[in-house]
Order: C-alpha cells, then sequence, then structure tokens
C-alpha cells in the first residue's frame, strides 16, 4: 500500500473519523512524557473552562487584552 493510496482513503472519511486518526498518529509519534503532559493540559483547560463558564474565574476579551499590551509597551 502506497501512501497516496492511504491518503486517498483518509481523505474519503468523514471529518470526525480523520480527527480520530490525527489523534491515532500523534499518539504513536509522541513519547510517554509528552502524552502524559498532553493529558495534563487536557484536564487543566477543561478546569479553566468549567471555571469562566460557572463564572468563578473572569475572562477578558482579547481585543482589550492586546489594546492593554499595546499600551504597556509603548510606555
Amino acid at each position: 500500500m502506497t501512501v497516496e493510496t492511504i491518503q486517498a482513503e483518509i481523505l474519503g472519511l468523514s471529518p470526525g473519523e480523520r480527527a480520530k486518526l490525527i489523534d491515532v498518529l500523534w499518539d504513536s509519534l509522541s513519547s510517554p512524557e509528552t502524552r502524559s503532559r498532553e493529558a495534563a493540559w487536557a484536564e487543566e483547560s477543561e478546569r479553566r473552562i468549567d471555571a469562566v463558564d460557572a463564572g468563578a474565574l473572569p475572562a477578558r476579551d482579547a481585543g482589550h487584552v492586546f489594546a492593554d499590551l499595546r499600551r504597556e509597551l509603548r510606555k
């Protein structure tokens, strides 16, 4: 089987199936340490999303954050 044949098969998959395949391929190339860090970050990001959704963690619009940074850098 050639890469071109595999590519043609992959492009016939649904977007969700291709996303799952990306995860499988990425995991096959990643070290256990990398997978552990990625899992820890996924947990942390979910925790932060939940906190923002619950109103327990304040959030600012990115446009305001960047405007503040630009202002600070001009000083």
